[in-house]
């Protein structure tokens, strides 16, 4: 699959900024290759089946065992997914003649609840016990890890979160983390009873007996940390405006002022500056300087430099999208990104954990000293206050200016309606900064203002480029309901399959 990913990406038969062009010959022996592989690994398989099939039996479907049976197939219809929705626009240009886009919308409108079912299942797993759980087992198991995920989503509700993806999500990372919460604290207890050491002492010689299960659950942790960065996406903020010496937008609890706009040069560039001020609930928390710049000899190559706050719980994005140095306005592209930094940080436990697990035994010798009181809690403390800092991020090739949306059914129609200039990777308009982007934005804007609807927009890009290629996401009729229909398909089919497979292996 990564091979036929490559074939796909460097061969233009899915459109990429990474394609080499149309070259017939080297498709054909990329495909002879491919062919190859195929005969003799499967080959190779078949002819070693027997070897293969299990010796074991599954002894019940509240398992372990039946649990790591139903992640693997959640697994591998995302990937069948992903690799169906990638290759749909080459199938139904084949079929029909009409070459579509299967865009950022469709993916996350299906993989959003695979997500949520991986995070469940990662929380579920560790409660089950290996071959068969009783219904004892079973009450104990769940009993705490269930109450936090009640308790957490009614605080949601009273707290007003409407958003039902992040609140389902928040939910599942407290039912997660109280699982391995849960699993620590027990384990620690019994060895803690038996050796009499310490409770820090006992957790590390806990680790270092079955460094591969608890580096597990670390990895667990760093998965629903993660997963606690995704929710914040629901809470995103955006807002573009123009603003004038001396002028605000507030967006979410910052306050972005428009200071003023200088031009400055050094011996390689000039530099469009935005000197913005930013507050924090009314409170001065320092200053902004989004910019553009344009290199000496290569105008046309303009870069964007993004201010960034970073924050523990939110980072603060300032983009000047546009401005006019006579009057001194500027167009900023202002975003409150909730969370996001949780993804980093999660990531990294998850490489922790991952390290843990392949550590050797005698790295964990030093468990049985004891480690001096609270060195552990100032350890987390120093990790956790990290400072927040104003840095700005580099953007290649900004060639138009951002258009700033003046309704709802605009912003949502630049996230939804494609680039057609071939040359950026099929990227939305709301996002694309070259020229061809800005003249369907000035489009979207005209027939928005002129009071057309959402499909009456669908309609005229339609008829404008004579297929559905300029829109996100197919729409739902004709040869397109394949696209809707066949992973339903294919995960019922799995799904049968599932059940088919385990009721024969617990058939004693």
């Amino acid at each position: 699959l990564t091979i036929f990913g490559t074939f796909m990406t460097r061969s233009g038969v899915v459109q990429s900024v990474h394609a080499f062009g149309e070259d017939r010959e080297l498709a054909f022996l990329f495909t002879l290759f491919m062919i190859a592989i195929l005969v003799f690994s499967f080959g190779l398989v078949i002819y070693r089946l027997p070897l293969l099939r299990s010796r074991n039996e599954l002894d019940s479907w509240v398992s372990r065992e039946a649990a790591f049976l139903a992640n693997n197939w959640v697994l591998l219809f995302s990937a069948f997914f992903v690799l169906f929705a990638t290759m749909f626009p080459t199938l139904s240009e084949a079929v029909t003649g009409e070459r579509l886009t299967v865009g950022p919308p469709f993916f996350n409108k299906w993989m959003l609840p695979i997500g949520l079912t991986l995070l469940l299942l990662s929380g579920i797993g560790p409660l089950l016990a290996w071959r068969r759980s009783n219904l004892a087992n079973l009450r104990t198991q769940f009993l705490w890890p269930a109450l936090a995920a009640l308790v957490t989503g009614i605080a949601l509700v009273a707290a007003g979160v409407r958003v039902w993806s992040s609140g389902v999500c928040f939910a599942l990372c407290a039912f997660v983390l109280t699982t391995l919460v849960q699993e620590f604290i027990r384990g620690a207890q019994v060895r803690r009873g038996a050796t009499g050491a310490d409770v820090f002492t006992s957790l590390v010689g806990l680790v270092a007996r079955s460094q591969r299960r608890y580096g597990g659950y670390v990895v667990h942790l760093g998965i629903v940390l993660m997963f606690f960065g995704f929710a914040g996406e629901g809470f995103k903020q955006e807002e573009q405006v123009v603003l004038k010496p001396g002028q605000d937008v507030k967006v979410g609890h910052f306050t972005v002022r428009h200071d003023a706009l200088r031009v400055t040069n050094d011996a390689q560039k000039q530099m469009i500056t935005g000197h913005v001020s930013v507050f924090d609930d009314g409170k001065p928390i320092g200053t902004m300087t989004p910019a553009r710049w344009f290199f000496a000899r290569r105008e046309d190559d303009r870069t964007t430099e993004v201010a960034i706050r970073r924050g523990f719980g939110e980072d603060l994005y300032i983009v000047l999208a546009g401005y006019d140095a006579a009057t001194q306005s500027a167009t900023y592209a202002v975003t409150v990104n909730p969370l996001v930094n949780w993804i980093w940080f999660g990531f990294g436990v998850m490489a922790m954990g991952t390290g843990l697990a392949l550590l050797p035994e005698r790295a964990f010798g030093f468990a049985a000293s004891r480690v001096p009181a609270g060195a552990a809690t100032i350890t987390m403390l120093l990790l956790l206050l990290l400072p927040r800092a104003v840095v700005a991020q580099h953007v290649e090739n900004p060639q138009a200016t951002l258009m700033v949306p003046r309704s709802a059914l605009e912003r949502e129609l630049q996230g939804e309606i494609i680039c057609m200039c071939g040359t950026c990777g099929r990227k939305r308009i709301g996002e694309c900064t070259c020229g061809m982007a800005a003249r369907m934005r000035e489009e979207v804007a005209q027939l928005v203002a002129g009071g057309k609807s959402r499909e009456q927009v669908y309609e005229y890009y339609i008829a404008k480029y004579g297929s559905q290629e300029p829109l996100a996401s197919p729409i739902d009729r004709g040869f397109n309901r394949l696209a809707w229909l066949v992973p339903y398909l294919a995960g019922a089919t799995g799904a049968l399959g599932l059940a088919f497979v385990a009721a024969r292996w617990s058939r004693r």
